[in-house]
């Protein structure tokens, strides 16, 4: 009896999460605007797919978040890697938690710094029938698109913090602080220029204080 059920509640939960997964892949349609937060919040970060590396606009940045803590008494850490280490892992075996939690990176960058289906829609919109932008402005910036900026933030922070006390497991954490390092990508009329030097712009976030949570990294 208790075989069956779970297989039963197995079923209903890969068909809940094929459903998200369709719509959430699915070009711009009216069922995927009315409940596009419900389907972003779902499946962002574990879940998100991304096909920047494909055309008509491909990533044309490497993009890594850094962490550093600051101790009880002042004492500053040096800047934690926080994307190198975890790409590697999940290479080396993609069946394991990594897959999931490479992603998180992934979704926060996604949600903090690309334009969702909706508002793009609506700026498209406006560019082609010259409307005015501030009359518009609080579709742009409404409190869906904040919510998902702060659920981006939370779980960043989250993840950054539990791999510093990963790091420093006896340590008495106060704060950590996150940047994001953007590496942009070398021009193709660069290609043999040995010597060209990719530009990189750091994008600086707040200190956050620190929340206990568990070390899950190794």
């Amino acid at each position: 009896m208790i075989k069956k059920v779970l297989i039963i509640l197995s079923l209903f939960l890969f068909a809940g999460h094929l459903m998200f997964t369709v719509l959430y892949l699915t070009p711009f349609n009216p069922v995927k605007a009315k409940y596009s937060f419900a389907i972003n919040g779902y499946m962002e970060p574990v879940f998100s797919q991304n096909w920047r590396l494909f055309a008509p606009n491909p990533a044309s940045t490497n993009n890594k978040f850094l962490v550093r803590a600051e101790f009880k008494g002042g004492e500053k850490t040096d800047w934690l890697d926080l994307t190198t280490f975890m790409i590697e892992k999940n290479q080396d075996n993609r069946f394991t938690p990594y897959n999931r939690l490479v992603r998180i990176q992934r979704g926060a960058f996604t949600s903090l710094y690309q334009t969702d289906e909706v508002t793009l829609k609506i700026s498209e919109t406006i560019e082609e029938k010259n409307l005015d932008r501030e009359d518009y402005e609080h579709m742009l910036e409404n409190e869906r698109t904040k919510k998902q900026d702060e659920y981006a933030m939370d779980a960043l922070n989250r993840y950054a913090q539990s791999y510093v006390r990963s790091v420093y497991p006896n340590r008495d954490i106060k704060k950590t602080q996150i940047i994001m390092q953007e590496t942009k990508a070398k021009p193709f009329s660069k290609k043999d220029n040995e010597d060209y030097e990719r530009e990189v712009n750091l994008h600086k976030f707040e200190w956050e204080n620190y929340t206990a949570v568990s070390p899950v990294f190794d």
